[in-house]
């Protein structure tokens, strides 16, 4: 019966420390995943997959039903609808279109404590070919940090 009490006792002991072990390594890696930063043009604001991303104010191009198939330790993929504006002027009266977007977020740093992915590499089609744009975020001293691309990006 003693003997019977010994090893119930250590089973019990050893699933509590191995469940531990678990919750531990379950908070480990999400702590170290990555987050990114500015997806509704905040700054530092940290985002994990967030379903939409804003790149400015009025006529700036954004992401909508963004589904992320993956989000690891060095990079994410998501898809989901880009739109932008129609070209005519004045742009607040010009109304916006879709089209499918793929976006792959890469490059992973530091900023403190924080891993947050520095790299976003776009994916859309232009006149019928599939073509890759790749933004970086920027961080000027004093001032709001936010995804810096080409210029010419969506509007080929």
């Amino acid at each position: 019966m003693n003997l019977a009490r010994r090893l119930l006792s250590g089973a019990a002991l050893a699933g509590l420390l191995l469940s531990g072990v678990v919750v531990a390594e379950g908070s480990a890696s999400a702590a170290t995943t990555p987050v990114v930063y500015a997806a509704h043009a905040d700054g530092w604001h940290a985002y994990r997959k967030p379903g939409s991303f804003y790149f400015g104010n009025g006529g700036a191009p954004y992401f909508t039903n963004l589904t992320w198939k993956s989000w690891g330790a060095n990079s994410a993929w998501g898809t989901g609808k880009l739109w932008i504006h129609k070209s005519c002027t004045p742009s607040y009266k010009c109304g916006f279109t879709s089209r499918w977007v793929g976006v792959y977020l890469s490059l992973p740093r530091y900023h403190g404590s924080t891993r947050y992915y520095d790299k976003m590499s776009v994916e859309l089609s232009v006149s019928g070919k599939l073509k890759w744009e790749v933004g970086y975020f920027t961080a000027p001293k004093g001032l709001t940090s936010y995804w810096k691309f080409p210029l010419i990006w969506p509007y080929l």
